[in-house]
């Protein structure tokens, strides 16, 4: 038997609660340290650094949602959605809960300001931009870069088979953080020759060929195919059409462009995942997860056409949208 729409809502309004039950145990790993067998709550709690009493009930919370198991002799195990908290197992979201426990979380504190007068949640929150705030603080720019990177491996690998790179000869993964997707790339298509375009901190250490730059200026010219992948979610419209039109100066009249990106349905319960990443974009930055036919819209401004829309594996959460330069458009001079 179902839930009452009574008790859907109460266990809805405890989501806040969850998070940080979550977050919690994110960051005392206590997946990790339940990795080799039951613990209880003592063993648990001198392991990792913790009060027993607060965190046995912190471990009873977890076990209510079924993130952990509490055994009739006091101890606690993990299920099959707690493993997923470990770090570099197949599938882990602890990056993911890291971020949405921590860095996330306090910025939806400015969610109703912002619906009833506009802007951003982060930004009444922390009085500066999401990126600028990330800027003056180093650990959470890089535990933010983590998390970004475990989801990008995952979406990496569903965009190389849904997408041949392969009949291209050059290539710039313009916006592409460390080079997760373009070295999936490279791995499918070992006779592309790439390079990895983002700000000059981010791809200081890539381990794939990298210029740092910004991308509202400038971007490598000439190659045959330009990708940038969950970057013009990040922008509003007129910021999401200055970066195209950066890409269309550089791109050949013959190339094509492809952007990897969640593609919002016409209904909510169509694609629910891709509207909660729309709430997400909300609450930290000034951009916008969008429709197909927004995203035509964005590319004819700025002297593309999008050409067609693939869908991924399920469950990455990205389209590839393949656009090609308008034939009867040149706004490389815009």
């Amino acid at each position: 038997m179902g839930m009452t729409p009574a008790a859907r809502l109460a266990r809805l309004t405890d989501g806040y609660v969850v998070t940080q039950l979550l977050w919690v145990a994110a960051e005392l790993r206590i997946a990790d340290a339940l990795a080799d067998g039951p613990r209880t709550a003592e063993e648990l709690a001198t392991q990792v650094g913790a009060d027993a009493g607060v965190l046995r009930r912190v471990l009873r919370g977890l076990a209510a949602e079924e993130v952990l198991e509490d055994l009739p002799d006091g101890r606690f195990a993990l299920t099959a959605t707690g493993r997923l908290l470990r770090d570099g197992v197949e599938g882990s979201q602890r990056g993911a809960v890291l971020a949405r426990g921590g860095l996330y979380y306090g910025a939806l504190a400015g969610l109703l300001d912002a619906v009833r007068d506009g802007g951003v949640p982060f930004e009444r929150v922390h009085g500066r931009t999401f990126f600028d705030h990330l800027d003056a603080h180093p650990a959470e720019s890089a535990r933010f870069q983590g998390s970004m990177a475990v989801r990008a491996a995952r979406e990496a690998a569903a965009v190389v088979e849904a997408y041949d790179f392969r009949r291209f000869r050059t290539l710039v993964d313009v916006g592409g953080g460390t080079g997760v997707l373009l070295a999936a790339i490279l791995r499918a298509a070992p006779g592309v020759s790439a390079v990895l375009f983002d700000r000059p901190e981010v791809v200081r250490d890539a381990q794939v060929p990298h210029v740092g730059g910004d991308f509202f200026a400038e971007v490598p010219a000439g190659a045959e195919a330009y990708v940038l992948s969950r970057v013009i979610h990040d922008w509003s419209d007129a910021d999401a059409v200055a970066i195209l039109r950066t890409v269309r100066r550089a791109i050949p009249d013959t190339g094509t462009l492809l952007l990897v990106e969640a593609v919002l349905p016409a209904r909510a319960a169509d694609d629910p995942a891709a509207v909660r990443m729309d709430v997400h974009i909300l609450t930290l930055l000034g951009g916008q997860e969008r429709t197909a036919a927004e995203f035509a819209v964005l590319l004819d401004a700025a002297g593309f056409r999008l050409d067609r829309v693939l869908p991924t594996g399920p469950g990455s959460g990205v389209h590839v949208l393949v656009a090609r330069t308008a034939p009867d458009r040149d706004d490389r001079s815009a």
